[in-house]
């Protein structure tokens, strides 16, 4: 047990934050209790229904309102998202992954997404609800399993100087529910029984009064077996020992206790350039009241420095100082509307009732039973006395006629419940001009067209979804052991995987398409990849697609991707023989040009060496015929003359043999050329 002393102060402290908080917000109450009755189809006061009665008039309720809602809503669940994270610059995908596995087995086994939804759905009705996370220990009493909760506004009390969505400046935040002690021993294990059944049961004071219980006309009765059970957090700034890296700049909360400090002065001498530093920090501390009596103040259970829960607010104006204005949901614009066509309904049917039966005018005494004249239906009987006269002393009261305007006026109210909220014909996939015999693709792209006019309280429930998934990823560091994400993986978590500061500047918490399992996620970011073009064969997109009878398709598709293979495996070898044929062909060219051109060269030096030879025969020739001038020199005139003769006509012979030779060769070079 907490000290008495303190346990008082504590519960004052709550009971101000409460008092000063419900002048604020009181009327805010008083409104979105207002809009939940609308929603669920009472629109007419208790005076209204009185007077109709008395008048013996219809009181219709003709529910508009949960159609626009159940539209919304509806929109909401067949697009959820699913919460990811994404390495950033110099970021570690493997680690990333792993978290993205952790992410969708907790959100999973947590059914996180119908909370979500419902949490929403409420929104819509009332403005504000708040989604949470707690740690259940009964399945898993050493690690712990992360869970959800929503709770509804009348359930919850906010810091009324609150202007931001992720409670960054909400400084206090109460929640309150009736439970039973046997609930109270299984939350609070280290309270004794003892002092749990001595507390006081039933609703003692005057907190919290619009919620269900609290309300009903027996609740005393109700609450006699049961305790209110509330959760008091406030912001608090206390001292923290953080570890500053001079060098980089960077800096780390020491999170050992006081018996670790052996080990931080290792840490400190091994790493001379890391100082201890002392800072204050904000964090959240706990008070759990039940019955009124404090059992319990400190950190928060999960172990987070924030508030375990986010809310979901459809629309928020903070700079309002009318509280009744300043959260709305969607029905507070669309209630005066429902009101006004259920007046407009109950008046139009009024009159058409007044066609079948208006009355009669008759002298007193005329018919000779009153009652006759309130006949309806078909065959009425209506006897008169013998001395009246059927045409003076009885008249049909002539029936009033329903105005044109009304119906058309009717019309006009019941376009407005849809269109006030921001929706229109677009919203159900119909055309503003009437058509609507059209394609689903077109319906359904003209009902995402009908809900831009609301794309923020979309945008608000995708800005919650990211708080809420921060504080997820922080739980599943401070809690879950390796051991626990080696079971749900199938991996050893690295070093960082636990390190806060991964998850602050590492990685980045995203939304993404939602799908039922993982192995879906992995099939539609393989069709996106397909789409930008990636060589992805169809036996592996097949392989993940999430559809029944898929393995006789596998087979089927890598049977024909075999017979592909092998027909490109062919026409490869096929272009490769092309290939290598015209190589060899190449080849064999180059050499026989290689080899004419070594022909003409030797040719071509033939010639060469038969010009010489020419040239030394004619030198021959010359010094024969200098020999011979000596030898003439003893002959006759006539024998001399048949000497000088015979010796021109040799040399004209060996000349032109020569020139036509040398022709010969010459001719043989420019052909091969």
């Amino acid at each position: 047990m907490v000290n008495s002393v303190e346990a008082t102060s504590r519960v004052a402290q709550f009971n101000q934050f409460y008092n000063d908080a419900w002048r604020t917000y009181g009327v805010y109450y008083n409104e979105a209790y207002l809009d939940l009755e609308a929603y669920a189809g009472r629109n007419w006061t208790a005076i209204e229904k009185q007077k109709l009665l008395k008048q013996n008039r219809m009181v219709l309720e003709l529910n508009k309102i949960r159609r626009v809602i159940n539209l919304y809503s509806g929109y909401e669940r067949e697009n959820r998202t699913a919460t990811a994270v994404t390495p950033v610059e110099n970021g570690d995908e493997a680690t990333a992954d792993l978290f993205n596995e952790v992410l969708y087995y907790t959100y999973s086994k947590g059914a996180a997404d119908y909370i979500i939804s419902e949490a929403f759905d409420h929104a819509l009705k009332t403005g504000l609800s708040i989604v949470g996370v707690y740690m259940d220990y009964e399945n898993d009493p050493i690690n712990g399993d992360i869970k959800f909760y929503w709770k509804p506004y009348n359930a919850i009390m906010l810091d009324p100087y609150m202007t931001k969505r992720d409670l960054s400046d909400c400084d206090q935040a109460a929640t309150r529910e009736f439970i039973s002690k046997e609930e109270v021993k299984a939350l609070l294990p280290w309270v004794p029984e003892s002092e749990i059944d001595i507390l006081p049961t039933g609703i003692r004071d005057n907190k919290f009064q619009y919620l269900g219980t609290y309300r009903q006309y027996n609740s005393q009765y109700m609450a006699r077996n049961l305790v209110t059970y509330d959760q008091y957090w406030r912001r608090i700034t206390k001292e923290a020992t953080f570890l500053l890296d001079k060098k980089t700049g960077s800096i780390r909360e020491w999170e050992g206790s006081p018996d670790d400090t052996a080990l931080l002065e290792e840490v400190l001498a091994e790493n001379p350039q890391v100082e201890l530093v002392k800072k204050k920090k904000r964090t959240v501390e706990l008070s759990i009241i039940v019955g009124g009596v404090l059992l319990y103040e400190g950190p928060d259970p999960t172990g987070l420095d924030d508030f375990p829960f986010v809310p979901i607010i459809a629309y928020f104006e903070p700079l309002i100082d009318n509280f009744e204005l300043k959260i709305q949901g969607l029905v507070r614009s669309i209630r005066d509307a429902q009101k006004q066509y259920n007046r407009r309904h109950s008046q139009i049917i009024d009159i058409m009732e007044s066609v079948i039966n208006t009355g009669y005018i008759t002298k007193n005494g005329t018919v000779l039973d009153p009652k006759m004249l309130l006949q309806a239906g078909c065959a009425r009987n209506i006897v008169l006395n013998d001395n009246a006269d059927v045409n003076a002393d009885i008249r049909e009261i002539s029936p009033p006629q329903v105005p044109p305007g009304y119906l058309q006026y009717q019309e006009i109210i019941d376009q407005n419940i849809l269109e006030i909220p921001g929706g229109s014909d677009e919203l159900l996939g119909l055309s503003s001009t009437g058509d609507s015999q059209v394609s689903g693709k077109l319906a359904e792209v003209r009902s995402s067209n009908g809900l831009k006019g609301n794309r923020g309280i979309f945008d608000n429930l995708e800005q919650s979804k990211l708080y809420l998934g921060r504080l997820v990823l922080r739980l599943i560091q401070l809690n879950y052991s390796p051991g626990k994400i080696e079971r749900i993986t199938g991996d050893t978590p690295p070093e960082e995987f636990f390190l806060k500061s991964f998850g602050e500047y590492d990685v980045i918490v995203k939304q993404d398409i939602k799908t039922a399992t993982q192995a879906e996620a992995y099939y539609y970011q393989l069709l996106q990849l397909v789409q930008l073009g990636a060589p992805i064969p169809w036996s592996a997109i097949l392989e993940s697609a999430p559809i029944q009878g898929k393995r006789n398709l596998v087979q089927i598709v890598q049977g024909i991707e075999e017979q592909n293979q092998q027909q490109q495996q062919i026409e490869m070898q096929q272009l490769q023989t092309l290939n290598e044929l015209e190589i060899s062909k190449t080849n064999e060219n180059n050499a026989l040009a290689q080899e004419r051109r070594a022909r003409v060269l030797a040719d071509i030096g033939l010639a060469r060496e038969r010009i010489s030879e020419a040239e030394q025969n004619k030198a021959q020739a010359l010094l024969d015929q200098a020999r011979t001038l000596r030898e003439i020199q003893d002959m006759d005139e006539k024998r001399l003359m048949d000497v000088i003769k015979l010796s021109a006509e040799m040399k004209m012979a060996e000349m032109k043999a020569s020139e036509k030779t040398l022709k010969q060769d010459m001719a043989k070079a420019e052909q091969l050329k």
